[in-house]
C-alpha cells in the first residue's frame, strides 16, 4: 500500500482467481500454454525479488558510507557528556558564580534577578548572554527574536533547556540548570544506546554489501526457456517436431520450477487459547441445567416426618431453597475464601 516493497513479501490473496493467460491456456486445451502462463508469473515474482535485492544493496551502500560518521559523532558526544558529568559531580558543593562573584545559596536568587534585569527583552537575532558558572560549567541565556529564551550549560558540549513565556525569572532559570545537570546520566545512556544501534547496523550492512542475487541463475535460465517456449507456441506452422520441442520445453520449465522452489512467506503461528477461568454465573447455570435434580426445590422429601438426618446434612441443608442469585453469591464467597468449587 505504501509502495515500499523492500521490507516484506506477501502472497497474492487472489491466488484462486485465474489470470487471462491461464484462462486462455485452459480454453486452448494445450498444457504448454498453461506452462507458459505459469512461467510468466514466476518471472514476474523473480523480477520483484531482484528489485528488492537491488534496493537493499543501495541502502547498504548508503549506510556503509554514512554510518561511520554517525558512529564517530555519537562517540565524541558521549565523551563530551561524560566529561561534563564528571565536572558537575566534582563541583557539586561549589557556590554559584553570577557575574564575577560567587554567591551563597540564600543570596543567589537576588543576585540572579539583578543580572536578569540587565538582559535585553527584544533582540533581532539569536544572541547568547552569559550569566555565570554553575557547578563548574558556564551557563547563560540564549535569546530569540520571536520565542522564549533558552537556558544553556556549556562545558565540553553545549546543552539547552527552554523556558516558558510565563516563567522566565531567577527561580525558573535555576530549575532549568538543575534539570540539565540532573539529566546527564540519562542523556549518556541514550547516546550509548544510539551508538550501539549504529555500530550494529554498520556491521549488518557491511556483511550484506556486495552479496549477489541468489536466484540470478534461476532467473536467467527460466527467462531463456520461457522465450523459447513462447517462440515455439507462436510459430505459424506446427509440425510433429515442433510439438515435441514445445512439450520438451514445457517439461524442462516444470522441472526447473520444482528444483528452485522459492520460500514463501512464513505462516503466522496460531494464538494459543488462554485458559481463563470460567465465569461464576456460567458455571452455576451449567451445573444447574445439567443436574436439575440437585435443586433442593425439585427434590422430594427423602426422609419421613420425624426421621433423623445425618449431622452433615443438618449442617449443610438450608432452611429454604437457594435462589439463583444466592447461589452466585455463595460461589463467589467460596472462591474468595480459596475453596474449590463444589
Amino acid at each position: 500500500m505504501t509502495g515500499d516493497n523492500a521490507l516484506r513479501r506477501a502472497d497474492d490473496i487472489g491466488g484462486q482467481e485465474l489470470s487471462y493467460a491461464e484462462v486462455k491456456a485452459i480454453a486452448s486445451g494445450n498444457p504448454a500454454v498453461l506452462t507458459l502462463a505459469e512461467a510468466d508469473a514466476e518471472l514476474q515474482r523473480l523480477t520483484l525479488l531482484k528489485k528488492n535485492h537491488l534496493d537493499e544493496q543501495y541502502v547498504a551502500r548508503r549506510s556503509v558510507r554514512d554510518l561511520p560518521g554517525t558512529v564517530a559523532s555519537l562517540t565524541e558526544r558521549l565523551s563530551q557528556l561524560t566529561a561534563d558529568e564528571a565536572t558537575a559531580t566534582a563541583h557539586a558543593g561549589d557556590r554559584i558564580t553570577i557575574g564575577n562573584r560567587a554567591w551563597s545559596r540564600d543570596d543567589t536568587l537576588g543576585a540572579l534577578a539583578e543580572q536578569l534585569e540587565r538582559v535585553p527583552r527584544n533582540v533581532r537575532e539569536t544572541t547568547p548572554v552569559p550569566l555565570g558558572v554553575y557547578r563548574g560549567l558556564r551557563f547563560g541565556l540564549v535569546l530569540h527574536p520571536q520565542f522564549p529564551p533558552d537556558v544553556y550549560v556549556h562545558g565540553a558540549i553545549n546543552r539547552q533547556s527552554g523556558l516558558s513565556r510565563e516563567h522566565q525569572g531567577p527561580r525558573a532559570v535555576l530549575n532549568a540548570l538543575e534539570r540539565l545537570i540532573r539529566d546527564y546520566p540519562s542523556e549518556c545512556d541514550r547516546v550509548r544506546q544510539n551508538l550501539a544501534i549504529a555500530e550494529s547496523q554498520l556491521r549488518d550492512y557491511q556483511a550484506r554489501l556486495g552479496k549477489p542475487f541468489t536466484l540470478e541463475e534461476y532467473l536467467s535460465e527460466l527467462t531463456s526457456l520461457r522465450d523459447r517456449l513462447k517462440a515455439g507456441l507462436s510459430a505459424t506452422a506446427q509440425g510433429d517436431d515442433a510439438r515435441e520441442a514445445v512439450s520438451e520445453l514445457a517439461a524442462r520449465i516444470k522441472a526447473l520450477k520444482a528444483a528452485n522452489t522459492i520460500e514463501t512467506t512464513p505462516q503466522r503461528a496460531s494464538r494459543k487459547q488462554s485458559a481463563a477461568e470460567e465465569p461464576v454465573t456460567a458455571r452455576i447455570r451449567r451445573r444447574h441445567e445439567a443436574n436439575p435434580a440437585s435443586d433442593p426445590a425439585a427434590q422430594p422429601d427423602a426422609a419421613a416426618p420425624g426421621a433423623a438426618l445425618p449431622p452433615e446434612s443438618i449442617e449443610n441443608s438450608p432452611s429454604k431453597p437457594l435462589t439463583f442469585q444466592e447461589r452466585i453469591a455463595s460461589e463467589r464467597q467460596r472462591r474468595d475464601d480459596g475453596q474449590s468449587p463444589p
